[in-house]
């Protein structure tokens, strides 16, 4: 309190607005001399100001990291404090000084070998001021390799220091749509702590899918012996032909070192000519096909499912079944879809397809075969997979005529309906007496009378609404609303085009999950979220109408087969109503124990 009353009264004293000239220096030293490559360093720069009335504080100009070789871990500076001290002058002229201190920590890695300078200064005016001189760091030790490299199934053949990472990919060439398994692993020859993978490897143009990491290891590479550690394991599936290039993983070394991996490339080829008419580029591995009814002994109009499984090894998520074949006698409607994924040394599992049928006249009906094309990368050929037919007995009238699917009246009937409407005289409509007006003379003294206390009541009510309401939950409900909003008219605006229609659904359909699944779902794959969305009460049906949905999102948007405007419609139908029609996808929902 004393030093604010002795500051006011210097300002008081000194009735000049001119500023004074501010003085500046600058001071910056490293904490080491010597690093490896990948190995953190910091530079500390202290920036001393003092001038009447306060100083402000030059910042550091630091100078071109990069091309020096250099990266700044974190924020621009790791840590930063200030401090300020004070004096006063009351003779003739007083004055109030101002020294402040400033000081900034920067943590940088280098990425390569060399001898590099650090000119760190400050700009007072257009004056340059310049620390005493910085020593030199010197950086041993090999640059992380940049070239990319072809693919490789091996290991290393020569150790490469005391721990660095390799990447193997079971093929160096293969079709577009065919599994590439992606290896990670970390060699290591002295015991590590904290070993983390800090960037993941750039899979651009690649479907990716994750498979099991697998075990720790002994390998001996020359003469030196490592422990090998698994990074990570992804199944990829080219979805372009070419030279594609995978960029490098980095991992961290407790807080203070980084390696970095080496890109790798592989080549592509596209699909062969000769391709069967109804082929999809998205059905590349090795499939069989099946068909079965629950029950083959019906009666006419009572309905069965029928179920085509197409299981298999390959990209099983975006298969493409092809046009469904006429049925004739039956009325089949949008088949439920299910997908079961298997992981191993390939990826697969059976993708199902459940239709609903109902047979519209009786005797003898068959379900004829399907036919599903795909190709098989090992053979370099087209296949063909064919289901078994399947003979129904029906029993009923082998005559009798399709029933509509609505019960709504046929048309012709409604537009007769109208027609023969009676006409109503204008003799027999009723007659109405107006009422006495309300407002009277003596209602309209008391309403004079008591409008200032109901603007007394308004106010405080309105007061009472800024205090108490609404409250963050509200607004962060009204703010989810109206992304909700957003994204289902992006949507609907590509529903024709197509442009941003299956990223704009799949974004809308993630964040109600997220949202639902509350805080502990950010960042959760697919697989972990719908557990979570499951045991948070949300029905099993649900969840695989919401599973189905995002499958069917990226195969849009990853897979080689586009869909039509009439397939978008149906996929934003669908989606509408799993958020509106389902409660149970709904933020605050009460859980209920999973059936």
């Amino acid at each position: 309190m004393q030093l604010a009353g002795a500051a006011g009264l210097g300002l008081y004293l000194s009735p000049r607005t001119a500023r004074a000239d501010t003085k500046s220096r600058i001071v910056a030293e490293i904490d080491r001399e010597r690093v490896e490559v990948g190995e953190a360093f910091e530079l500390t720069v202290q920036v001393d100001s003092e001038g009447e009335r306060g100083a402000e504080v030059p910042e550091p100009v630091l100078p071109d990291m990069t091309a020096l070789g250099l990266q700044i871990v974190g924020m621009p500076a790791n840590y930063r404090s200030t401090s300020s001290s004070f004096s006063f002058g009351t003779g003739r002229g007083s004055t109030m000084t101002t020294r402040t201190t400033q000081t900034s920590v920067y943590t940088l890695i280098a990425s390569k070998p060399g001898r590099i300078e650090l000119p760190v200064h400050i700009l007072e005016g257009k004056t340059k001021v310049t620390p005493p001189r910085i020593p030199a760091i010197e950086v041993t030790g090999q640059a992380a390799p940049t070239e990319p490299v072809p693919a490789a199934a091996d290991g290393p053949t020569e150790p490469q220091g005391d721990i660095f990472l390799w990447t193997r990919l079971d093929k160096p060439t293969l079709f577009v749509g065919e599994q590439l398994t992606y290896t990670l692993e970390i060699y290591e020859r002295l015991p590590f702590l904290q070993i983390q993978l800090r960037q993941l490897p750039g899979f651009q143009d690649f479907w990716s899918e994750e498979l099991p990491q697998g075990q720790m290891r002994q390998a001996v590479v020359g003469n030196t012996a490592y422990r090998v550690h698994p990074g990570l394991r992804r199944a990829l599936f080219p979805q372009r032909a070419g030279t594609l290039t995978l960029s490098p993983a980095e991992v961290g070394i407790g807080m203070r070192r980084r390696i970095t991996g080496r890109p790798v490339t592989v080549e592509v080829k596209p699909l062969p000519a000769g391709a069967p008419a109804g082929f999809s580029p998205n059905n590349v591995g090795v499939y069989s096909i099946r068909a079965e009814a629950d029950r083959t002994n019906i009666k006419v109009g009572e309905p069965f499912t029928l179920t085509v499984a197409i299981q298999g090894t390959g990209n099983i998520r975006v298969i493409d079944p092809g046009a469904w074949p006429e049925m004739p006698g039956l009325r089949r409607y949008e088949p439920k879809i299910e997908t079961d994924v298997t992981t191993g040394a390939q990826l697969g599992g059976e993708r199902r397809y459940a239709f609903l049928v109902i047979p519209e006249r009786g005797g003898t009906l068959t379900v004829p075969p399907h036919t599903f094309h795909y190709f098989d990368p090992a053979s370099e050929s087209y296949q063909t997979a064919t289901s078994a037919p399947i003979e129904l007995t029906v029993a009923g009238d082998p005559n009798a005529a399709p029933t509509l699917a609505s019960d709504a009246p046929p048309p012709a009937a409604a537009e007769e309906e109208g027609i023969l409407a009676p006409i109503v005289e204008p003799a027999a409509l009723p007659r109405a007496t107006p009422s006495p007006s309300w407002l009277t003379p003596s209602r309209w003294a008391w309403a004079m009378a008591g409008a200032p206390v109901l603007l007394a009541l308004g106010t405080a009510a309105s007061a009472l609404w800024r205090r108490l309401g609404p409250d963050e939950h509200s607004r962060a409900a009204a703010a989810r609303a109206a992304k909700q909003r957003e994204l289902l008219a992006q949507a609907e605006r590509g529903l024709g085009t197509g442009e941003g229609f299956y990223p704009a659904l799949a974004q809308l359909l993630q964040a109600a999950a997220i949202d639902r699944a509350g805080p502990e779902g950010e960042g959760l794959p697919r697989h972990a979220l719908l557990a979570l969305l499951a045991g948070k009460g949300v029905s099993s049906a649900d969840c695989e109408r919401l599973r189905d949905l995002l499958d069917r999102c990226d195969a849009a948007r990853f897979g080689a087969r586009g869909e039509s405007a009439s397939e978008r419609e149906v996929a934003l139908q669908a989606a509408r109503e799993l958020l509106h029609s389902s409660a149970a996808l709904k933020p605050g929902s009460p859980a209920r124990p999973p059936s």
